[in-house]
This record gives structure tokens, sequence and C-alpha cells, in this order.
């Protein structure tokens, strides 16, 4: 599009996306089906349908006026989307598959990257950042890479709009340039693997060089047919690291301390129900010789992949001729590495630790740990000396780095501000009164439940992160019962199918002999997959016969179905 200035006319590039492949859309209609001819009135129509609207909305607990969560008993989606929405986390964009994180959900994003960025450096990792676009022919060069990935990727064609008569009223003022096609197109990066590994080419020349550790913090474009919040959306936020090594050895150490370090983050930070293990050749990362992986298990008997790390041997060496001169003068490939945590780790942590009453943040991750409530007191002074001792509260907590805010809006009963920190998640709430502060107390609440604690105000510094630690052992020991009820040993096919039927399907443990056909087979039977090897292995009995397939069976597996 033209624009003057200092002038003359500068071109401003616009890119404009076109998707790489037609993507299917089903549409929903919103007529009413008409029963022939025998409804006139619209008001005996309302009528008719009204139990039926009265029953749905008995279904959604009211936590104040327009905010309702579903039960999950009753209805799990609704229940998972209900509980975002009261926590205010994300909204709509004008994009399809994309989603807006509102101040809410992205300080839940910011608390992974506080949590997750010091233990990437510790690891001598460096941050950089590359860029968004990405040539088409990079992607060509591993094609096992460009398989995996070519059906997700939004492709770039060409580089500028151009205005254009305005045909009828509020028609389009702008459309792409024709003359402006792009020789060769760019990808949004689905994964950086491909320009990373153009650049280490520049980079590494002797082993000097080596290792080569770098991460970054962005946001990638996968084109999803059906989304879910956080769990799976075109566009979403991770970080993801790439190294480079002068053996294999240490290239598949780097990895698997990266799935030690995620699961550190996923089990003591997050609480979350966690099985560490190692992907089928069916399931790896396209262009990887391995992949480590945490899978999450939800309350509903599902798994989620919260997190990856793959060994990549010398394919992306090889595709971008990345070489070094050894220390004995000779000319090699390097070994590779590459790992990542997305915004998947948030619907993981919702969908473990939420209730009906809405969201449960852990206290390590919560963006507020404690929210002050001072209660309305009349008489002046009171009020002033409640307010005063809320601000010197706090103070004292974040003085020994608790993350607290002091809810002090006067004006709002007691119970709305309850309710509103409950259904955000906040981990501890106390609240201080006039009469509390008489007698030198805070009264608690902890997030997950129980009676309200008296917390002295002259030990705060000492009880409130006691009730932090409280909460954090109440989550991970949920976390460990709901793995003991909700794994389950297969031993027969019949076994299988029983927990299928169930609502709660849950991960199944299985003696696996099986081969990648008998794999796919069973995904496109059942729709489950093999979601890893677990990283422990209990010995399998002699003989042991795959109860699946029927074959000689290699190693424990877990099955299961997955968001």
């Amino acid at each position: 599009m033209a624009s003057k200035a200092g002038g003359g006319n500068r071109c401003r590039w616009v890119l404009c996306l076109s998707i790489a492949a037609w993507i299917s859309w089903t549409s929903f209609s919103g007529k009413t089906q008409v029963l022939t001819g025998q409804i006139r009135s619209p008001l005996v129509a309302s009528r008719l349908r009204a139990p039926k609207i009265a029953a749905q909305a008995k279904k959604k607990k009211t936590l104040e006026p327009g905010i309702k969560i579903t039960p999950r008993s009753e209805d799990w989606s609704a229940w998972y989307l209900d509980v975002i929405e009261a926590a205010d986390l994300i909204d709509e964009s004008p994009v399809r598959g994309c989603k807006i994180f509102k101040p809410n959900g992205f300080a839940v994003w910011e608390g992974i990257q506080r949590l997750m960025d010091p233990k990437i450096k510790e690891m001598g990792v460096q941050n950089a950042y590359f860029p968004l676009l990405i040539p088409v022919s990079f992607l060509s060069k591993e094609a096992s890479h460009v398989d995996g990935f070519a059906k997700e990727c939004a492709v770039v064609t060409h580089y500028r709009l151009r205005s254009v008569a305005e045909v009828e009223p509020g028609g389009p003022l702008v459309e792409v340039d024709p003359e402006s096609q792009l020789t060769d197109p760019y990808v949004v990066r689905p994964t950086s693997e491909t320009v990373v590994w153009h650049m280490y080419s520049k980079w590494i020349s002797s082993y000097r060089d080596l290792p080569l550790k770098l991460n970054q913090w962005a946001n990638v474009m996968r084109w999803e047919m059906r989304t879910r919040p956080f769990l799976r959306t075109s566009e979403f936020l991770w970080q993801e690291g790439h190294t480079a090594h002068a053996s294999s050895e240490e290239a598949d150490a780097q990895a698997r301390e990266v799935l030690d370090v995620y699961l550190e983050l996923a089990q003591d930070e997050l609480c979350l129900p966690i099985v560490p293990g190692r992907k089928s050749a069916n399931e790896r990362f396209a262009g990887a010789v391995e992949t480590y992986t945490i899978e999450a298990l939800t309350p509903n008997g599902m798994a989620i992949q919260a997190g990856t790390s793959h060994f990549l041997g010398q394919n992306f060496a090889k595709a971008f001729d990345v070489k070094y001169l050894s220390e004995e003068q000779k000319s090699e490939y390097v070994w590779a590495s590459s790992w990542g945590v997305s915004t998947r780790l948030i619907g993981a942590v919702i969908m473990a630790h939420s209730d009906d009453d809405g969201l449960v943040m852990p206290p390590a991750l919560a963006a507020v740990q404690v929210v002050v409530v001072p209660l309305y007191a009349k008489d002046p002074d009171q009020q002033a000396a409640v307010l005063d001792a809320a601000a010197a509260l706090r103070k004292d907590l974040v003085a020994i780095g608790i993350r607290v805010h002091v809810d002090d809006r006067l004006s709002m009963k007691p119970g709305a501000k309850y309710f509103e920190w409950e259904r955000r998640g906040v981990p501890l709430r106390l609240e201080l009164g006039a009469r509390d502060l008489e007698k030198g107390v805070a009264l608690g609440k902890l997030r997950t439940g129980g009676e309200k604690i008296q917390v002295p105000l002259d030990e705060a510094a000492t009880e409130v992160p006691k009730a932090l630690s409280q909460m954090k052992l109440e989550l991970q020991s949920r976390s460990e019962q709901l793995k003991q009820r909700l794994i389950f040993r297969i031993e027969s096919r019949a076994d299988f199918d029983e927990r299928l039927k169930e609502r709660e399907p849950g991960m199944m443990l299985i003696p696996w002999g099986g081969d990648d056909d008998d794999e796919d087979n069973l995904k496109d039977e059942t729709g489950v997959t093999l979601r890893c090897y677990p990283m422990e292995q209990d010995e399998l009995p002699d003989n042991q016969v795959c109860p699946l397939t029927g074959k000689p069976a290699r190693q424990w597996a877990i099955f299961a179905k997955a968001y």
C-alpha cells in the first residue's frame, strides 16, 4: 500500500497469508427445527422449550451474577471452557484458531517463564531470537521434517497490498497486489529447527565452537482443524531449545537432562500427575532419532503431552551441512537436540487442579499467591487501622518473596471478592477485619479447601509459606492418587475394550509387542495412541505375550486417549 512521506511514495511491506492446505469447515445451523405446522405461536414454542433450557441452566454453578461454571461431572468440556472464562484468561481473536491472552492468562505464561528460564540457563543455554518467517526451501532440506509439518503450515506468498476503488458501500478497499508475489515463499514458523541449523552452519566450524546451546521464547503457528484453548490452537507460545554437540552421547544426554528439568517443573512445581517416557517411532518428532516426553494424566482419564525433548542425531546437521573440525583435525558432522514446552502446560494445570468453583493455581505458578482482603469498618479510625495493617502485612510478605495483592475495594461486598479470587485460583486468601486486628490475626483460607486458619500478623512471614507448602503437598497428593486410580495394567483385549467404555478410561499400561502398523491400526480403530514407553520399566514375565496383538511383548507401553 502506498503512503505519502518525505515527498515521495514508500511501499509498506504487508504480509499476506495463504494457507497451504484446504481447510474443511464444518458449519452449524442456528435455525430452530419446525414441527409440521403444529406450533405457530412463538410463545407456545418457547414454553415447550423452557424445561430443556431450565435444565441446562441448573447445570451451572452460579458464582456471582453473570458468571456460572458447569459442573465437571456433568460436562467436562463445558466445565473447562467455563473455568477459563470465569478466570478471565483468554478471549477469541478475529483469526480462526488463535486466542488473545488477557492479562490474567498471560500472567500464567509469565509464571512458567519465571520458573523455567533459570533452569534453562543453569544448563549453559543462552536465550536468542530467530525470525518468524522461514523460507519454504529450508523445510525441503529435511524430508521427514517437511512431511511432519507440511499440512500445518501457513504460507506467505505476497509482500504487499494495493488500494482498490470501493465498488459498493462497505466493500474492500485493499487487495493483494498480484505483482508482489514472492519467488521463494515463506512459512510462518511451525518450529525453528531449519532456520536455526541454517545459522549454525555459519557459526560452527571448530570443536571450540561446541557445544552451542540456544533457546528462544516465541510464538509458532500450526494450522489446526479443531481447537481447544491452551491445549490446541493454531498459534501458541512456547520455548524451544536447540543444541549442537561434538558427540552422539553428549547430544542424547542433553535431551535427557532437559526431560529431567521438565519433569521437575511439572511434578515439583506445577504438581501435575506425570508419566515420563520415550515416544514410539510413530509418535516421534519429525526428524528426530528419539523423542522423550512427559505425559500428564487428567481427571477425566485422558493424556496431555506436556513437554518433549528430542535427540536429533545428525539429521539436521547433514541437511544443512553443519560440520566442525575436531581436535584430531577431522571434519565431522555435529550432533543435535531440540526441546520445548508450550502453553499446553497451562491447559494441563487447569484440568488437573481446578474445580467447580473455578481455577486452582499451584503456589509456585500463581501470579498472585496471596490476596489480602481488608474488611469494611464503620468507624473511620478502625478502617484506617485495618488498611494500614493490610499494607504492613503485604510489605512483610513481599519482603520474603511472596507475590501479594491487597484488595482494598471497600465498596464491594466481601463475598463477591472471595468468589472473584477463588475463580482466579489464588492459593491463599487472608481476611482482615477490625476484630481480627484486635486479636492480632488474619483469617486464612486455602484454595484447596478446608477450615479457615488463624495467621498471627507478627508471624505471617513464617506461617504463610507453611500454608502455601501445605497446599502444594495437597495438590501433589491428589495427583499421585489420580495416577493410582487411573493407570491400569491391561492383561487382555477384553480388559482394554472395557476400559474404553468407561467415562474415565485412564492410562493403560500394556506389555506391548506390536509394530508401527499395529499401532496405526489400533489408533484408527479405537482413537487410542501409544503415549510413551515409561522410563521406569518393570521386568516383563517370561514368555509374556502382548494382549492386543498376540505377539511376544518387548516392553511396557502407556496407551491412552489424548488431547
